[in-house]
């Protein structure tokens, strides 16, 4: 059976306490941390290897954790972030996908795009209420 490596970075201490224990008794996930979401998380990951990094956060719109997403997306672009917050039910994926492309073919990168559900999808923030 393969194995996730995911990298837990937290804020909070209880919180991470709880993800992180839901992770170890996981069979297919290989629990890298939890790391605190003030070291230079960044600096370190290329270190721990892992497959996914989570991100845990009181909140999980907070600056810091914005700041720290930007950061790993733009230093390794193939990394898929998760985020999850204390006060929402709601966990976020963050995945880069780098398309090659030219200036004369933005319509058709456009185009190939993953296109958003046009039936209002209730996890698409984007999508209005009918």
């Amino acid at each position: 059976m393969k194995k996730h490596r995911v990298l837990l970075v937290c804020s909070q201490h209880i919180f991470g306490a709880g993800i992180e224990g839901i992770l170890r008794a996981t069979e297919d996930v290989e629990l890298i941390g939890p790391w605190d979401l003030g070291e230079d998380v960044c600096a370190r990951i290329a270190d721990a290897s892992p497959d996914a990094v989570l991100i845990v956060d009181e909140d999980s719109q907070s600056e810091s954790g914005a700041r720290l997403t930007s950061a790993v997306m733009a230093s390794y672009p193939k990394l898929h972030i998760v985020r999850a917050g204390l006060t929402e039910n709601l966990v976020r994926v963050y995945s880069t996908h780098i398309l090659p492309a030219r200036g004369s073919d933005l319509l058709e990168t456009i185009r190939n795009l993953p296109a958003v559900s046009e039936a209002g999808d209730p996890f698409n923030e984007r999508s209005e209420s009918k």
